[in-house]
């Protein structure tokens, strides 16, 4: 007699070949229907609602104000066919932005892209502007802080610059800049003096215990840029034209004649010393008017603390070196010793 347990093994056997036999097939086709058929839904979702619009504008630079409401946005973006649908973009902007809302600002949209790199493109101020890296070096004038602008960037109005600044001189601070290639006349003011604002601001109580005005420390710093080239030569030279302006002796520096006729100190002529203007330091005494340049900090600190010494005059050889002298007669010497 056949033992039970054989017998319970057969019946095992023969359930598991019906299962795979008749049920599993039936039951994989059935799954593999339903897979195809959820694929093709999603696919056939995203081409209506999260992929890009047909009639997506190549080069379109759209603007994002501040403020603006998740609805304002994709209902703008929609009406200016960079998206499909406003549900999609809100449902996107809910699962990329984790809480975070739009960054407002220019957005350049250079070919088609999905509902969701839209979102996350304005989540994180992604504006696809490309951008231009400037490089003002210390000391420059506005007028060569233009030409540097409109060689960087397309069809910046550099006579406008010119124009609105113009107040502004010395007040631009010299720093290396990274700006949009659209960046309008506007937006450069504000960087610049934005930066200057940043730069100054931990100076302002130790230039109000110097006893100057910041407007005359901007002015001093202008002039210690061109006529010092060193930290410790600028402090020194500091140090004898503030002395000089307490003694009630024109300063006699030679650079603002290059911000006023573009000449260095070895092309001027007498005429050109009797010129009349608010920036001839021969013929005037104090500060000139205003700025001649835009200062770095460097020279802005030496104006601030200058080097106290006895020496009264100065001189620049032809290799940049500085030398200095107590009296008259001991200028006189070196100009006959070093500017032969």
């Amino acid at each position: 007699m056949e033992q039970i347990p054989s017998k319970i093994q057969k019946i095992k056997t023969k359930i598991l070949e019906f299962y795979f036999s008749k049920i599993k097939p039936r039951f994989s086709k059935t799954v593999l229907i339903v897979v195809i058929g959820v694929v093709v839904f999603l696919w056939l979702l995203s081409l209506i609602f999260f992929a890009p619009p047909s009639d997506f504008p190549k080069e379109k630079l759209i603007t994002i104000p501040k403020g603006e409401s998740l609805k304002e946005i994709s209902t703008l973006l929609q009406n200016e066919h960079i998206i499909k649908s406003e549900i999609a973009f809100d449902f996107c902007m809910v699962s990329l932005g984790v809480g975070k809302g739009v960054m407002a600002g220019e957005y350049l949209f250079q070919k088609p892209a999905s509902v969701c790199t839209i979102a996350w493109r304005t989540i994180h101020g992604i504006s696809g502007i490309p951008s231009a890296k400037v490089t003002i070096p210390e000391g420059t004038s506005n007028k060569g802080i233009s030409v540097i602008l409109a060689e960087s960037l397309p069809g910046f109005d550099a006579s406008l610059f010119l124009k609105d600044l113009a107040p502004h001189e010395g007040y631009l601070f010299p720093d290396t800049y990274l700006f949009s290639s659209r960046a309008s006349v506007q937006d450069v003011e504000k960087i610049f003096t934005d930066n200057f604002q940043t730069k100054i601001e931990p100076l302002l109580g130790e230039i109000k215990e110097s006893g100057h005005s910041l407007r005359d420390i901007i002015i001093m710093a202008s002039i210690l840029e061109k006529e010092a080239k060193t930290p410790e030569d600028q402090a020194i030279v500091s140090g004898i034209l503030w002395k000089r302006i307490d003694n009630l002796m024109p300063l006699q520096v030679d650079a603002p004649f290059y911000y006023l006729l573009g000449k260095e100190s070895n092309e001027l002529t007498l005429a050109d010393l009797k010129i009349k203007s608010a920036y001839n330091t021969y013929i005037n005494r104090g500060l000139p008017e205003g700025p001649i340049g835009n200062p770095g900090l460097g020279a802005i600190r030496s104006a601030i603390f200058p080097q106290k010494t006895a020496f009264l005059y100065y001189l620049s050889d032809k290799n940049g070196v500085m030398h200095y002298a107590k009296t008259f007669e001991e200028h006189k010497e070196n100009k006959a010793k070093y500017l032969r």
